[in-house]
């Protein structure tokens, strides 16, 4: 028993620092780390890279490495999560442009930055929609090895290609991503504790 309690079920030992348990302080300590838009970023340009001969040159090594393993946390708490009917947040017709459903707790970000490009109307009054399709393209360990080979594949241009329908997986990640970002937003006040700064009125 203390062994299965000790595992890194998340895998964030290796980009946290600390094995985190929960699937939403996962989230949290994920956009502690970054945030949508450079995530998202990164995504395109390792797509891009991973498709074609040249090498990703973006970040270094190192960032990369960092960002592939967020990501990978990422992918296994959306599994965890995808079992949840909805947020106890219910968005009204008239207030989805409020941006106290959007904007994250960033002192430097703005409107337009943090605003979720990819997602349906359902998907953004419900993230939890986003998990379940993601999963429902794709099994956890599907994605995992396809997150693992994008990675490779945009740092090794002489690895073999691998076939994927880049368009779907691209914008499959960028869902995830978005609605983790919306997740982080409206449910969690707190990252390992230490409550978030809020810059929106009301928030």
């Amino acid at each position: 028993m203390k062994e299965k309690l000790s595992k890194d079920k998340f895998d964030t030992e290796c980009w946290a620092n600390d094995n985190i348990r929960d699937p939403y302080q996962v989230i949290a300590e994920l956009f502690s780390a970054s945030d949508m838009f450079h995530l998202n970023n990164t995504i395109k340009k390792l797509m891009e890279c991973c498709i074609s001969p040249k090498m990703y040159q973006c970040k270094p090594p190192a960032d990369v490495l960092l960002y592939s393993r967020i990501i990978h946390s990422a992918i296994k708490a959306a599994d965890v999560l995808k079992e949840k009917q909805s947020s106890e947040i219910i968005i009204y017709e008239n207030d989805l442009l409020n941006n106290k459903y959007f904007i994250s707790h960033r002192v430097l970000h703005d409107d337009w930055t943090d605003f979720p490009r990819f997602l349906s109307r359902k998907e953004y009054c419900n993230p939890y929609l986003a998990f379940r399709k993601f999963f429902k393209y794709q099994s956890l360990d599907t994605w995992l090895t396809i997150w693992k080979n994008i990675v490779d594949g945009a740092l090794c241009p002489e690895e073999a290609r691998f076939s994927i329908n880049e368009l779907s997986v691209y914008i499959h990640l960028i869902k995830l991503v978005e609605a983790a970002h919306l997740i982080d937003v409206r449910e969690t006040v707190h990252v390992r504790g230490r409550l978030k700064k809020r810059t929106v009125e009301g928030c």
